[in-house]
């Protein structure tokens, strides 16, 4: 594995508490963007394919109607990103940004920072912000295996989050609801990194005191510690790693299935 690599993507996932289709929290959720003029979007839409100028207050509007249950946010130029929030909070509404690889580094924290600011307004029952690193297909050895499986953990997208659970950690992942009941507060304040208990209740967990400083190796190292701890709450998902050495398969622990039952 190379000593330096370069990231491919920097990612927040979470899975919204609150709605935001009131004026009020969808203009929070907007000025998160706003605050800062590098990351003001340059389009919207309603739909994946739908890309207009960007308008705040035609956004403003349409959330606060009705007529939109999803909103999504692009932005073309410096720093680059495209992602989507459910608006109607339930247990599968979702929130993803992707933030291209060029973003220099001296962002970093300010994507971390606006992953709080984010995680303030729609409270998660879980969430994961990461920064990827190019992983090896197929992996070479138990090494390279680990990071492909830290990568697709961190991403926990719908179709693997809800029918297994939480997969692993990001550099930071938020806890909230009845995940954070799941796993018991007091159980995720003596886990062995950073943990910060949030003003709405939730639990922020960082795997280093400043996650954007880390390089991979150190991450992965952390990541596998931190991990491995987790693994005795029987919540999170237990992973299968394919024959091939070409991805990594879940299925649910003990808690989720007793979750997905009731």
């Amino acid at each position: 594995m190379a000593e330096k690599l370069v990231p491919t993507l920097f990612g927040i996932s979470m899975y919204p508490t609150v709605s935001l289709d009131s004026e009020e929290l969808i203009n929070q959720y907007l000025d998160v963007f706003e605050s800062d003029e590098k990351f003001v979007p340059i389009e919207w839409g309603d739909s994946e394919l739908i890309k207009l100028d960007y308008c705040r207050t035609e956004a403003i509007k349409r959330v606060s109607d009705g007529k939109v249950s999803e909103l999504y946010l692009h932005r073309n130029k410096s720093i680059k990103y495209t992602g989507y929030v459910d608006v109607q909070a339930d247990p599968r509404s979702y929130l993803s940004l992707k933030f291209d690889k060029t973003m220099s580094r001296k962002y970093w924290s300010q994507f971390f920072e606006l992953s709080n600011q984010l995680a303030n307004i729609v409270r998660p029952r879980f969430g994961s912000t990461h920064i990827f690193w190019p992983a090896k297909y197929p992996w070479n050895n138990e090494r390279e295996r680990d990071l492909v499986w830290m990568n697709i953990s961190a991403q926990p997208i719908p179709v693997r989050f809800l029918p297994n659970g939480p997969l692993g950690l990001g550099m930071r992942t938020y806890f909230g609801g009845h995940v954070l009941e799941m796993l018991g507060r007091d159980f995720l304040k003596r886990t062995p990194a950073i943990v910060t208990e949030l003003e709405w209740g939730g639990i922020c967990i960082d795997l280093l005191e400043e996650p954007w400083e880390a390089d991979v190796e150190e991450v992965l190292d952390i990541w596998l510690k931190v991990m491995d701890y987790f693994c005795s709450s029987k919540a999170f998902a237990i992973p299968s790693f394919d024959e091939d050495r070409m991805g990594v398969s879940f299925s649910p622990n003990q808690a989720w299935e007793d979750y997905l039952k009731s």
